[in-house]
């Protein structure tokens, strides 16, 4: 029987090398650039990713791009030319190792940082490509083990709207807008700068992790959309869509398997941390974040869905004694409800409340 999954990315594997070597060939193939995604550090480890490929054709500006230009943009995400086989030097707090890129050209570097404070730290990733230099600067975070919490959160539909379960709709805001067009759920940039801050200015903020199954070709535009609305910096934990890597096990999607594994990694990691989870029902993390309470009571201090049913009413657990029952999914129905159960457990202030309702009231 042919396996026609993994005959699909033999081909796609042929193809990038057949279009490499013609443009090689032929002088046409464009400068080489490194985009650097943000890292983390584990056990005086800084875990280091980046993709070498081909400059892109597509530039963000300031502002946004005119909606022609953004389809052409967005399109052209997901034919970037990879370039494999290239050794890239990858130096974080003055310790160098030397990675080469894979076949789909990430760099997938462990630098020894044993002695590093906790914070944001400089990644220094430095290259030759046919004679010439090619450099670029990425960031990796080590989280205080002293913040109160640390945040995991989906992205779609959770602080992105994107209309996952609308079809068109859907497809027309992933291709029409860019990162200057695309709108936060009313009143998550808000919350989300609240639970990075907390509620003791004399302790560390908290670091937020953003993990999605969406593709690494969206990374720049995810990265700047953040920015450009002001969510909390923090690393992006995306997936690697391409034909013939199905899931292991037939049961389960490739994107539950990947948001299990990926948080998983965040938890094992950072064993000093309690986490909160933040998601939405209309797709698969219900499912993920019940594993976890399950799994690691003692972890999770809550796990949020924003509830995505038309004119669907939700209603707080409580316990008998009036206490939050975080024992299971808290489902909410918008912004001031997650923030209105974050203030009661203590994780935001009454200011940031405040914050979201005003976010919320300016975009009606």
């Amino acid at each position: 029987m042919v396996d026609w999954l993994r005959f699909g990315a033999d081909m796609e594997d042929l193809a990038t090398q057949t279009l490499r070597t013609g443009k090689r060939v032929t002088g046409l193939l464009r400068p080489t650039v490194i985009q650097p995604y943000r890292g983390f550090v584990v056990d005086g480890i800084a875990n280091v990713r980046a993709r070498v490929m081909e400059e892109p054709v597509f530039d963000a500006e300031p502002g946004g791009l005119r909606i022609d230009a953004t389809l052409a943009a967005n399109l052209l995400r997901w034919i970037v030319l990879d370039i494999a086989g290239l050794d890239v030097e990858v130096t974080v707090g003055g310790n160098t190792v030397t990675a080469t890129s894979n076949a789909d050209g990430f760099v997938i570097a462990k630098v020894p940082v044993s002695d590093m404070e906790p914070g944001w730290h400089q990644v220094q990733f430095t290259a030759t490509d046919r004679g010439e230099e090619v450099t670029a600067q990425g960031r990796v975070v080590l989280p205080d083990p002293t913040a109160r919490i640390g945040v995991i959160t989906d992205i779609d539909d959770t602080i992105l709207a994107t209309g996952m379960t609308e079809g068109l709709k859907a497809l027309q805001r992933t291709l029409l807008r860019d990162a200057y067009g695309r709108k936060p759920i009313a009143g998550t940039p808000s919350l989300y700068r609240g639970l990075a801050r907390g509620t003791d200015s004399s302790l560390p903020e908290s670091t937020v992790f953003y993990v999605s199954s969406g593709p690494w070709n969206l990374y720049d535009m995810l990265a700047q959309f953040l920015g450009v609305r002001g969510f909390p910096r923090g690393p992006i934990f995306l997936t690697d869509w391409r034909p013939g890597a199905p899931p292991s096990d037939e049961n389960q999607k490739l994107s539950v398997l990947h948001k299990r594994a990926r948080i998983r990694r965040i938890l094992d990691a950072y064993p000093d941390l309690k986490f909160v989870l933040i998601g939405d029902n209309g797709e698969r993390d219900p499912e993920v974040y019940q594993e976890f309470l399950d799994s690691d009571p003692d972890r999770i201090k809550v796990a949020l869905i924003r509830d995505l049913t038309p004119d669907g009413e939700t209603a707080v657990p409580y316990n008998a004694d009036g206490t939050l029952d975080t024992s299971g999914l808290v489902t909410v129905s918008d912004s001031i409800q997650m923030a209105e159960v974050a203030h009661e457990l203590g994780l935001i202030d009454s200011l940031t409340v405040e914050e979201v309702m005003t976010e919320i009231d300016a975009r009606v």
